[in-house]
């Protein structure tokens, strides 16, 4: 399973990357790439990750905050596809699933985890990194008027 993970992660990266440098260059076939590597990424990597996470984690609202974990970080990648092939919603997409990031996901994660002496340490940490990712994507977005 985790072999079948890496080349998944591998392949969906190296096609978006790669597609990413062919629509700099201006060469054909860079909007297959991306889909494909964006698509891979969001439906069979993300997947599977949480698969995998799900087999780990035993308590109940762990599995729930990862699957909501899983599904913002779908629909933020298929807005990105969208914001990439200039497809409409592309918007609505990403600054949606930032924000529920952002106010809803990290909020639960860090409330659901802080409890434990043993995830202390590492939940602040990661949820000061996920805010400001989260952050510098949101300020990203004009909402001037």
């Amino acid at each position: 399973m985790k072999k079948t993970l890496y080349f998944t992660g591998l392949l969906s990266t190296t096609f978006t990357f790669l597609g990413s440098f062919f629509k700099i260059m201006h060469w054909p076939g860079a909007s297959v790439m991306i889909i494909m590597g964006a698509f891979s990424f969001a439906f069979i990597f993300i997947p599977l990750l949480i698969f995998i996470k799900f087999k780990e984690v035993s308590f109940l609202f762990d599995k729930f905050i990862y699957s909501i974990g899983v599904l913002l970080g779908t629909i933020l990648m298929v807005g990105f596809i969208f914001k990439l092939m200039h497809w409409p919603w592309a918007t609505i997409l990403m600054l949606s699933s930032i924000v529920i990031f952002n106010f809803v996901y990290i909020p639960l994660y860090f409330i659901s985890r802080f409890k434990r002496e043993e995830l202390k340490f590492n939940t602040v940490v990661n949820s000061v990194v996920m805010f400001s990712f989260g952050s510098i994507l949101l300020a990203l977005f004009d909402f001037t008027l």
